[in-house]
Protein backbone atom coordinates (compact mmCIF):
# COMPACT_ATOMS: atom_id res chain seq x y z
CA UNK A 1 0.00 0.00 0.00
CA UNK A 2 1.68 3.24 -0.89
CA UNK A 3 1.82 6.19 1.76
CA UNK A 4 -0.19 9.07 1.22
CA UNK A 5 1.09 12.43 0.83
CA UNK A 6 0.44 14.89 3.34
CA UNK A 7 0.19 18.40 1.06
CA UNK A 8 0.24 21.26 3.05
CA UNK A 9 -2.89 23.50 2.85
CA UNK A 10 -1.80 26.98 1.52
CA UNK A 11 -3.09 30.36 3.61
CA UNK A 12 -5.50 32.03 1.53
CA UNK A 13 -3.50 35.25 1.94
CA UNK A 14 -0.52 33.79 0.68
CA UNK A 15 -2.64 32.33 -2.80
CA UNK A 16 -4.20 35.86 -2.80
CA UNK A 17 -0.98 38.09 -2.76
CA UNK A 18 1.21 35.47 -5.21
CA UNK A 19 -1.75 35.73 -7.57
CA UNK A 20 -1.23 39.72 -7.24
CA UNK A 21 2.56 39.18 -8.13
CA UNK A 22 2.19 37.41 -10.97
CA UNK A 23 -0.15 40.06 -12.30
CA UNK A 24 2.00 42.78 -11.58
CA UNK A 25 5.16 40.55 -13.16
CA UNK A 26 3.25 39.69 -16.36
CA UNK A 27 2.37 43.28 -17.34
CA UNK A 28 5.99 44.17 -16.71
CA UNK A 29 6.89 41.26 -19.13
CA UNK A 30 8.93 40.03 -17.17
CA UNK A 31 10.78 36.43 -16.07
CA UNK A 32 10.55 35.23 -12.48
CA UNK A 33 13.87 35.14 -12.73
CA UNK A 34 14.09 38.66 -13.60
CA UNK A 35 12.03 39.93 -10.54
CA UNK A 36 13.88 37.63 -8.49
CA UNK A 37 17.25 39.47 -9.79
CA UNK A 38 15.43 42.83 -9.29
CA UNK A 39 14.53 42.28 -5.76
CA UNK A 40 17.67 40.30 -4.14
CA UNK A 41 15.64 37.29 -3.35
CA UNK A 42 15.81 33.40 -5.38
CA UNK A 43 14.15 32.20 -8.44
CA UNK A 44 12.77 29.47 -6.45
CA UNK A 45 11.69 32.21 -3.81
CA UNK A 46 9.75 34.08 -5.99
CA UNK A 47 7.93 30.97 -7.26
CA UNK A 48 6.81 29.97 -4.00
CA UNK A 49 5.50 33.01 -3.58
CA UNK A 50 3.61 33.22 -6.34
CA UNK A 51 2.22 29.42 -5.83
CA UNK A 52 1.55 30.96 -2.75
CA UNK A 53 3.25 28.39 -0.91
CA UNK A 54 4.73 30.94 1.07
CA UNK A 55 3.91 34.58 2.27
CA UNK A 56 6.05 37.50 1.99
CA UNK A 57 7.92 39.04 4.97
CA UNK A 58 7.45 43.12 5.39
CA UNK A 59 11.41 42.95 4.22
CA UNK A 60 10.57 41.10 0.97
CA UNK A 61 7.52 43.34 0.44
CA UNK A 62 9.43 46.44 0.42
CA UNK A 63 12.00 44.69 -1.97
CA UNK A 64 9.25 43.41 -4.28
CA UNK A 65 7.69 46.94 -4.33
CA UNK A 66 11.10 48.70 -5.26
CA UNK A 67 11.50 45.94 -7.77
CA UNK A 68 7.79 46.39 -9.47
CA UNK A 69 8.60 50.17 -9.22
CA UNK A 70 4.86 50.43 -7.41
CA UNK A 71 4.34 51.26 -3.82
CA UNK A 72 3.25 48.83 -0.91
CA UNK A 73 -0.72 49.58 -1.50
CA UNK A 74 -0.27 48.55 -5.07
CA UNK A 75 1.42 45.71 -3.97
CA UNK A 76 -1.51 44.88 -1.83
CA UNK A 77 -4.31 46.33 -3.28
CA UNK A 78 -5.83 43.36 -3.45
CA UNK A 79 -6.40 43.25 0.36
CA UNK A 80 -9.39 45.55 0.55
CA UNK A 81 -11.73 45.30 4.11
CA UNK A 82 -14.06 43.44 1.74
CA UNK A 83 -11.78 40.80 0.82
CA UNK A 84 -10.10 40.47 4.04
CA UNK A 85 -13.10 39.92 5.79
CA UNK A 86 -13.98 36.74 3.86
CA UNK A 87 -10.59 35.14 4.00
CA UNK A 88 -10.84 32.38 6.22
CA UNK A 89 -7.92 32.66 8.23
CA UNK A 90 -6.54 29.91 10.48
Amino acid sequence: MAAKRHTPRKAPEAVLFGQSLRALRNDRGWSQEHLAELAGVTLNYVGNLERGEQGPSLHVLVRLARALGVDMATLLAEFRGDVIRKLRLE
